[in-house]
């Protein structure tokens, strides 16, 4: 199984814009998208990091926390 780094990615402005999923050797691997309609608050942002680990797994992933 992959072991993947997760990497939060923010604007300028503070607001988290995605996800970006790493092996191990620095190769990118994918993306999880913040839907820009969701309010950037703390619970929201908790919710969409367990979807994105969450669906990781689901693809075989195993992840690096």
């Amino acid at each position: 199984m992959t072991k993947l780094i997760p990497t939060d990615v923010y604007d300028s402005e503070g607001s988290l814009l995605r996800l970006d999923f790493f092996n191990l050797e620095g190769g990118f691997e994918f993306q999880a998208i913040w839907d820009e309609h969701d309010e950037q608050t703390s619970e929201n942002r908790e919710k969409f990091r367990t979807w994105a680990y969450h669906m990781a797994k689901q693809l075989g992933y195993d992840l690096e926390l």
